[in-house]
Parts: structure tokens; sequence; C-alpha cells
């Protein structure tokens, strides 16, 4: 029986994880996720988790500051649970932050990824730039996110992952003491 379980977990993390690569490549929408806390809970540890990964990674030099990436995070979230708020759609929050941080923490592992490979290849500095164009790839992500939960054209969403991709990058920049 307990065999049985394990194939559905497994199988069930498969969908999931399909579902967020899908939204990452703009086929699907936020509604496409379960409306659950421990899917959103998951989602939230994965992309501070990953994030901090990032930093020890891409960063080595510098000491990590996890608590900076943990309030950008929740950060990110309020922003977006305010622009839900304030169109009025905040039934759709649960959903929709849980594929802005699910996407997030998939491109952070994507960034790492393509960092480390790049960084043996090329050298570093072409390594970051690669990394820089993967990370701006939220941009669009988290405006198709935000514009199919608002029920708003895309350029709308786009506007609004552009004012929170800015002001976290503003953020970190001036918390984090980075090279």
């Amino acid at each position: 029986m307990m065999a049985n379980q394990c194939v559905y977990c497994d199988r069930t993390l498969q969908l999931l994880l399909k579902t967020v690569f899908d939204i990452l490549l703009l086929r699907k929408g936020p509604d496409s996720l379960p409306r659950s806390w421990a899917v959103f809970y998951a989602a939230l540890g994965s992309s501070v988790l990953m994030s901090m990964i990032a930093t020890v990674i891409v960063f080595p030099d510098v000491v990590p500051m996890h608590d900076v990436t943990a309030l950008l995070a929740v950060l990110n979230v309020t922003f977006y649970f305010l622009v839900l708020y304030g169109a009025g759609y905040p039934a759709r929050a649960l959903q929709s932050l849980t594929a802005v941080l699910s996407v997030d923490a998939m491109l952070t592992v994507i960034y790492v990824t393509g960092f480390l490979i790049i960084n043996i290849v090329a050298g570093r500095p072409t390594a970051l730039s690669i990394a820089v164009i993967v990370s701006l790839w939220s941009v669009p992500v988290e405006g198709h996110i935000i514009a199919r939960a608002i029920e708003r054209p895309w350029g709308i969403g786009i506007g609004f992952a552009m004012i929170s991709y800015v002001a976290l990058m503003l953020i970190y920049w001036q918390l984090a003491d980075l090279p």
C-alpha cells in the first residue's frame, strides 16, 4: 500500500513541476496550479532557498545575506498581493503568488546551472552577463502571471513586473554589499 502512495506522490510532484515549467514558458497561467497553502509554502521555501544558494555560488567572496534574500521574497509577495487586491482579485492571490514563487525558484535553478557551466567555459564576466539575461526572463513571466490573474492585457502585467524587478534589484544592491 505504501509503495502506491509514493508513486502517487512522485507523479503529483512531476505534474506540479511540469505545470510550473509550462508557466515559465508562458503556456499556462496561475490558475493551472492547485489552490493550496502547502504548495504555496513549498514554493516560498524553494524560492528563498534557491536564492540563498545562488548568492553563495555566484558571489562566493561576499558574506551571504540570507535575511535580505528572505526580505526580498516577502516584499515581492506583498507587492503582487497588493496589485491583486487593488485590481479586485484577492481570491486569486494564493495561486498567483504560488506561481510567482515557483517560477522564481525554477528560474534560479536555471540561472545557477547556466552560471556554473558558462563560468567554466567562458569565464566569470560572460557567465554573469548570461545569468542576468536569464534572470530578466522573470519580468515577462511574472507579467504573464499577474496579467492573467487580474484579467488585464499582458502589457499591464509586464508593467507591474518591471516595477517589482527594478525595485527589488535596487533594494538588493542597497542592502547587500556586493562587488
